[in-house]
């Protein structure tokens, strides 16, 4: 038996994603002002691997996650957005990478940015993702968890620019067999997917992402130590135990 083995690189199209999609196609063909779009939910939704999913699969689109760094600094920030963009010889003054960041957007109409782990940034930043955006037409997608709506809602100009937000909710029974299948191609009946679904603690909700795939990692080792090719509902539960062990801290 050649063992059970988990892919990492699998994606799914849950309907959070099918989500994203919908917005994005609207946004698109919104060729008004300049806009935002929101995508929001509770951590280890999926909101970044949704995000990147997107980035890996469509051209000139920009994944960037924030740094700790960008609070203190407007420049970094706007570095690391250069660097990104692939701008040659990044400059070391805020006034410089704002213009090349501007030509390059005005030179890429279709250029899409996603900005992950907005709600940790300041106004500051948000302002000139304003600017980019209503100069340039191109889109600023801001991820956050729910503190991202009541951090954009005061910036009146920046909210009025803002497409209704995506908000992430918890996996479904039905997306933790099709995870299992597609990432393991091992098929789990219902009541397996109840187990590996219950990820509930007081920090996280029943069918977070990143605890369902931790569970069925640990489900596909528990089983190969038993030369099992069937994940039971024995296995499932020592697996969930250990997949949310921490999170109940």
């Amino acid at each position: 038996m050649s063992g059970l083995k988990m892919s990492n690189s699998v994606f799914i199209q849950t309907q959070n994603v099918r989500n994203v999609l919908m917005m994005m196609e609207d946004i698109q063909m919104d060729t008004g002002e300049g806009c935002f779009g929101m995508i929001c939910g509770g951590a280890g939704l999926g909101k970044s691997e949704a995000a990147k999913w997107y980035y890996a699969n469509h051209p000139n689109t920009v994944y960037l996650p924030s740094t700790w760094i960008w609070r203190s600094s407007e420049l970094e920030f706007l570095r690391d957005l250069c660097r990104e963009l692939g701008i040659e010889n990044v400059g070391n003054r805020k006034g410089r990478c704002y213009r090349d960041i501007m030509d390059y957007l005005f030179e890429n109409r279709d250029a899409v940015i996603f900005i992950d782990e907005v709600d940790r940034l300041k106004n500051g930043h948000l302002e000139l993702m304003r600017d980019f955006t209503k100069a340039s037409l191109c889109p600023f997608i801001l991820i956050g968890e729910r503190k991202l709506i009541p951090f954009m809602q005061p910036n009146e100009r920046g909210w009025t620019l803002t497409f209704d937000p995506v908000m992430f909710s918890p996996m479904k029974h039905s997306d933790v067999i099709i995870f299992a299948k597609e990432a393991a191609g091992v098929k789990i009946n219902a009541d397996v997917a109840a187990i590996l679904h219950k990820t509930g603690t007081k920090n996280t909700s029943d069918g977070n992402f990143r605890l369902v795939k931790r569970a069925v990692q640990y489900a596909i080792q528990y089983a190969n130590a038993k030369n099992s090719d069937v994940i039971t509902p024995e296995i499932a539960g020592a697996a969930i135990k250990s997949a949310i062990h921490w999170a109940k801290k």
